[in-house]
């Protein structure tokens, strides 16, 4: 790798080895934008995303190497290091039931490597391929102390270099968050959303659910509110962290709040707003009905209205026509239309002359032509009811009669 035989690479692991063994609690008070550590720790932020690379790159070389000996082990062994340590233990036996891969991987995935291993289409590897697989293993192993102790070192000056970031994660996560990303700069930049998933690994679930899986949570999902918490809130959390890490990445890139103040701040209410989501609804009361209203609807009053109710009232005809005589003999009708008279011009209707409101009939300009054209095309006058011998006429116009003009 070159990374490792890089002389700046070793000058600053060098360094970081140097100042690990001082006391963090009495020297990081004296560092200061500038100083010689506080450009170590940035450095050091930035070989330890160059370290993750370097293993990534190293992890595809060791698995075209071994895929001849094992293809099916990079498919069920996804992270780098337990796949380097499973090649070590492996490299050419036959019968993986006499390794023991109890320190290295869970109990399904045990199984699943010695199934695997027993049915596979593998051959032993050349001797000189062999080595270079060892070799592989060793430089990645390495890497990951490097990696871990630089992340250590990193971890102790953090309060320093981002003190709202531990505010509200921790040390531990807030290293590994800057390690990942190459520096409380380039942090900052990066959005919420792309902050969540960092540190996400795949994982080879062989079938089970997803629903515990822990997807998309990174570094934060090693927190312990996030473990605590429930398991339908988790998410939900994770989404919260992850809001409040941007801004206070944002902060200390500022230098707004350097005792981590804003960061204490923000996490209170992150933490009172999540309370507040976990609680139940509140019950459903019963809600009593209603007092009965039992007032007279409001009505309309005024000149206009009291027209309107003049102009569409009941004659004393049409009350008569619509009235019945409580009697075996049947209604009279009016030739084919099949409408009746009523009491009209019955006796004992109880009355002798019918009496009557003079009432205008307002027709339009258009009934007024069809009525001459009915009436032989003379012309005609509006005149009013007045007496009960009303013809047939009166009956079919709603109680009015219509007489022609005199000449």
């Amino acid at each position: 790798t070159n990374l490792i035989n890089n002389q700046n690479f070793q000058q600053t692991y060098l360094k970081v080895q140097e100042f690990s063994l001082k006391d963090p609690k009495t020297y990081v008070k004296r560092v200061q934008v500038g100083d010689e550590e506080y450009d170590l720790i940035l450095k050091s932020t930035e070989y330890a995303s160059l370290i993750d690379r370097e293993i990534n790159g190293i992890h595809k070389y060791l698995r075209d190497l071994y895929a001849p000996r094992f293809p099916e082990l990079e498919s069920l062994v996804l992270t780098p290091i337990e796949y380097a340590k499973c090649v070590l233990k492996i490299q050419n036996e036959q019968d993986l039931n006499r390794i023991d891969f109890s320190g290295i991987l869970s109990s399904h995935l045990i199984v699943a490597v010695t199934v695997a291993g027993s049915s596979t289409t593998g051959k032993p590897l050349p001797q000189s391929e062999l080595q270079k697989v060892l070799q592989a293993c060793d430089v990645l192993f390495k890497l990951e102390e490097c990696k871990n102790e630089i992340l250590k070192y990193v971890e102790s000056r953090m309060q320093f270099i981002a003190p709202n970031l531990c505010e509200i994660v921790g040390s531990t996560i807030a290293a590994q968050l800057m390690t990942s990303t190459g520096g409380i700069d380039e942090l900052a930049k990066i959005p919420a959303c792309n902050i969540q998933i960092i540190g996400s690994q795949k994982k080879n679930l062989l079938g089970f659910s997803k629903a515990m899986g822990n997807l998309h949570q990174g570094y934060f999902g090693q927190m312990e509110m996030v473990k605590k918490a429930p398991p339908k809130f988790q998410r939900q959390l994770v989404r919260m962290l992850s809001t409040n890490c941007a801004k206070a990445a944002r902060i200390d890139v500022s230098k707004l709040s350097p005792n981590g103040a804003l960061g204490k701040e923000m996490k209170e209410k992150m933490l009172k707003r999540f309370d507040k989501i976990q609680e139940p609804p509140p019950a459903k009361l019963k809600k009593p009905l209603p007092l009965p209203d039992d007032k007279p609807r409001r009505k309309r009053g005024g000149k206009r209205y009291r027209n309107m109710k003049a102009k569409l009232a009941q004659s004393e005809m049409q009350k008569f026509k619509n009235r019945l005589k409580v009697s075996l003999d049947g209604e009279k009708e009016y030739d084919y239309t099949g409408e009746g008279f009523g009491m009209l011009g019955q006796s004992g209707m109880g009355k002798v002359k019918i009496n009557t409101k003079q009432q205008k009939l307002n027709i339009t300009k258009k009934q007024q032509s069809i009525l001459k054209r009915n009436m032989g095309g003379a012309n005609t006058c509006l005149l009013y009811t007045s007496d009960a011998a009303d013809d047939l006429l009166c009956v079919d116009l709603g109680g009015r009669r219509i007489i022609k003009k005199k000449k």
